[in-house]
């Protein structure tokens, strides 16, 4: 029996990464306008059974809901996102320099919604979008699907030592 090859490692790389996204903006108008369109539907046409402050509180929570929207995506950080082969890193903003885990939420080929969450167990949110550097894209990308290295040399015997009898 043949020892299964080493686990390749995603290489290291640097990304930068922009606050601003017009794709964000555009999504974002795009489902305000929508659903505020459905709210004014429903208090033209069927909103008058009902008492006027729950009509009133309908378009208070949609105001409130679509400006945290807009808040959260205005604070979005800019700075370079880095991965080493082993740990997350992100540079810029007001904090310096963050260590942490990075999660996918958002995973649409050419734009990414990740959170990076800190070693002092603050979070903070980014989305990438292939367009600020195709080059390192696939990068990118096969970094953010990888774990923290452990050493290609003694990948075979840490692969055998979880073997059962064969």
């Amino acid at each position: 029996m043949t020892a299964s090859p080493p686990r390749f490692q995603a290489p290291a790389v640097q990304y930068p990464v922009s606050g601003r996204s017009v794709w964000i903006g555009a999504a974002l108008a795009l489902v305000s306008l929508a659903s505020l369109s459905a709210l004014i539907a429903w208090a033209g046409l069927g909103a008058s059974r009902h008492p006027a402050w729950i009509t009133g509180a309908a378009f208070a929570l949609w105001l409130l809901t679509v400006g945290i929207a807009w808040r959260f995506a205005f604070t979005l950080s800019s700075g370079v996102l880095a991965w080493d082969g082993q740990a997350w890193t992100f540079q810029g903003g007001p904090d310096g320099v963050r260590w942490g885990s990075l999660t996918v939420c958002i995973d649409l080929q050419h734009r990414m919604a990740v959170r990076l969450a800190g070693d002092d167990g603050l979070a903070r949110w980014f989305w990438l979008e292939r367009c600020r550097d195709s080059a390192r894209w696939g990068d990118l990308r096969r970094a953010v699907y990888s774990r923290p290295g452990q050493g290609v040399a003694d990948a075979p015997e840490k692969a055998s030592e979880g073997a059962g009898p064969v």
